[in-house]
């Protein structure tokens, strides 16, 4: 019943709050924490076989952390004198990490016909299948990348995703600890199951999770939004705001007040919204909203049966 409450709040948009699922395209958290690294100098000659393994690491690192200016400077330079189908396989994953899925999406296709890139062109075919919303190709692409090759983190994150979609938790269970087998550190795994225990209100294990991703990566705005969700959700509402620092209070206030506002604490839901509005103009409208939206409801005291079977009003929306 939790997770119908949490859905149905969610389809009427009544907090800015959004339990994004750790970006399925990002690299292995090992990959993402990884020192910068220094662009090789350019080749004036097809790159030795030692050439072009620095090379693609040092694109595969700069596109984890997100410097795709910088991979993208190196592909271009390395391209045009070597274009082996690795180089053409991080092409295609500076398109999906860049938003251009569609364009990924083609060059992955093209690239899986490449036997000795066929497993990972599939995976990322499959992470852009599921940028875009297409289950069916997702997984079958990320069914085959597995498949082929076991080992691929990135596909078996996918997998866990789509699992969650679909609500098959004992699938969602295993993908995640396969890649947590593989790489216990694993910062996407870790809030992704964190947060597929939350849908299944779980909490208390989804906390043990994303406070376990927040040790290792404290930077993670989506491990922290959804750690503090996922104590608040406990009714340990002070403990929710812990690391809370001047920039992320409203915002934590924000997330504070869904929470409580999804297990019917209308009291404290509203004095968070005030407060988050009180702090940051920046929330005047989404949190006027969350407060609205507790008014119009007090009657029900937000009862699942309630909202369920009779509102179908639309909800405020939620900043983009």
């Amino acid at each position: 019943m939790t997770e119908r409450l949490l859905r149905t709040l969610w389809r009427h948009r009544p907090a800015v709050l959004m339990l994004a699922i750790v970006a399925s395209n990002a690299a292995p958290a090992s990959a993402r924490k990884a020192q910068p690294v220094s662009p090789p100098a350019p080749v004036s000659a097809p790159a030795t076989p030692e050439q072009r393994a620095a090379i693609l690491a040092a694109i595969d690192a700069a596109i984890a952390a997100g410097r795709l200016d910088s991979a993208r400077s190196m592909i271009g330079r390395t391209l045009p004198i070597d274009p082996s189908p690795e180089f053409q396989l991080r092409l295609a994953e500076l398109a999906l990490a860049s938003g251009d899925i569609a364009g990924a999406g083609a060059q992955f296709t093209e690239l899986a016909a490449e036997p000795t890139l066929a497993a990972r062109a599939q995976q990322g075919l499959g992470l852009a299948r599921l940028r875009q919303g297409n289950l069916p190709a997702a997984t079958a692409a990320i069914e085959a990348a597995l498949a082929a090759e076991p080992g691929l983190l990135r596909a078996w994150n996918a997998r866990g995703v789509i699992a969650d979609r679909q609500r098959d938790w004992p699938a969602a269970d295993k993908a995640y600890a396969a890649v947590l087998a593989i790489d216990p550190r694993s910062v996407a795994a870790l809030t992704n199951r964190g947060y597929s225990r939350s849908l299944r209100a779980l909490y208390a294990k989804a906390e043990t999770d994303l406070a376990a991703a927040a040790a290792i990566d404290p930077a993670s705005s989506i491990t922290q939004t959804n750690l503090r969700f996922a104590r608040a959700m406990q009714g340990r509402y002070r403990d929710a705001f812990s690391g809370s620092t001047k920039e992320t209070l409203a915002n934590d206030l924000n997330t504070v007040g869904f929470a409580a506002m999804a297990r019917g604490d209308t009291e404290a839901a509203e004095t968070y919204f005030n407060r988050a509005m009180s702090l940051n103009t920046r929330f005047d409208r989404v949190a006027w909203a969350n407060i609205e939206y507790l008014r119009s409801h007090r009657k029900t005291q937000l009862d699942p049966d309630s909202v369920l079977a009779g509102d179908r009003s639309p909800g405020p929306t939620p900043r983009r």
